[in-house]
């Protein structure tokens, strides 16, 4: 089992206190992570703590999550490259025709 903060360190020791019903909905959400039904679990307070469960095969590492912001932004560079570029031909072919 790992634990980790949302950044992705580790962590050393968590609690997690939970009544008998929340402790029924953890084990049944758990479950269906199990079985595939769900992806992952996330337990949310109004404004508060926050845990997610998921299966480990199945999960990113850090590195995988941070390369999403930067992913983005070399697709639409390359998409705004292209479009220059076919522009720049465009206006080339059609001075050779005039």
């Amino acid at each position: 089992m790992k634990i980790e903060a949302r950044s992705g360190e580790p962590i050393e020791e968590a609690t997690v206190s939970v009544d008998d019903a929340e402790l029924v909905d953890l084990l049944e959400g758990i479950a269906d992570v199990v079985e595939g039904k769900r992806s992952h679990l996330h337990f949310a307070q109004g404004g508060g703590p926050q845990l997610v469960v998921r299966r480990a095969s199945e999960g990113q590492d850090p590195i995988e999550r941070s390369m999403d912001w930067w992913v983005g932004p070399l697709l639409l560079a390359g998409a705004l490259f292209l479009i220059v570029g076919a522009i720049t031909v465009l206006r080339w072919a059609l001075g050779l025709l005039a």
